[in-house]
């Protein structure tokens, strides 16, 4: 389990944080743009609840999105949970259910407890995660295990059966261990992603790109191809590492970021904002 307060997710409706992802997606930089995009789903409710008091910071705990003030804009998460729409809805709620997974994995445990405990009783399952949920209050631990439970049902990775028992939903958690699993993708394809996306940022421009923009780059690339490959950032990050740094092709340099910053890559210990690769022949790509 996670030693770390686990947070309180106040948009936990699927739909609902869906369609507030996209007025920031169709308003990245614009703060103003996205808050009035927002206020519209809520019709008669306040910024300050709304805007300020819980979209932000649900798409936030939630690791969806990057960036304060007018700089806010989507992760790579979430942009292929809204492209991932356009490819039906089994290829959808796939990637709902790995982007939730890796979030339970970071933030809550609650999938692990369930895969170690086996079916419980809803009660039980309450006090068995209060302490490590981390809450200041009993009442507290609860309305954020609450929640957090509720975006796990939504996504059906969790089912409450009729003797109010909770338990894992076996065929989609079975196939989401495989869909997050960066072990069974072909690095040496993963790195032609990387190539491309790497290009596509820098064309025009000095070879060096935020590491951020790769991970949203080759996510998208390889959701859209034949084998609707889907590569969470923590995927990106473990098939980065992975990739070899310098061969007789290319060399592959790091950069460090200048101050504290969201996203960073590690490696080795060390945290990483940009990338450069460079080719010692020319590359078509």
């Amino acid at each position: 389990m996670t030693v770390k307060p686990a947070p309180l997710i106040k948009e936990h409706r699927l739909d609902k944080l869906e369609t507030c992802l996209e007025c920031i997606d169709r308003h990245a930089f614009n703060r103003d743009k996205q808050r009035d995009c927002i206020m519209s789903v809520y019709p008669e409710k306040s910024e300050k609840s709304v805007f300020r008091g819980m979209v932000i910071p649900s798409a936030r705990h939630l690791g969806l999105i990057v960036g304060y003030g007018d700089f806010i804009r989507l992760s790579a998460n979430a942009k292929i949970m809204l492209e991932s729409r356009a490819l039906g809805d089994e290829v959808h709620q796939r990637v709902v259910r790995a982007v939730l997974h890796e979030v339970d994995e970071k933030k809550f445990g609650f999938l692990r407890v369930l895969c170690a405990e086996g079916p419980a009783a809803k009660d039980a399952f309450f006090r068995l995660v209060r302490p490590e949920v981390g809450a200041p209050s009993q009442r507290q631990a609860d309305e954020r295990t609450r929640r957090w439970l509720s975006m796990l049902m939504q996504a059906r990775l969790v089912e409450q059966g009729r003797d109010d028992c909770l338990r894992i939903r076996q065929p989609e958690y079975e196939r989401t261990l495989q869909d997050v699993d960066a072990m069974l993708k072909d690095v040496v394809a993963f790195r032609e992603y990387l190539f491309i996306a790497f290009f596509q940022l820098t064309r025009g421009r000095a070879p060096l790109a935020d590491i951020a923009d790769l991970r949203e780059k080759v996510a998208i690339q390889m959701l859209i191809s034949d084998e609707r490959l889907i590569l969470t950032e923590a995927q990106f990050d473990r098939m980065l590492a992975r990739t070899p740094f310098s061969t007789g092709d290319y060399m592959i340099s790091l950069g460090r970021p200048m101050g504290a910053e969201e996203k960073l890559f590690e490696y080795h210990g060390k945290h990483f904002r940009t990338l450069s690769i460079r080719f010692p022949r020319k590359r078509e790509v």
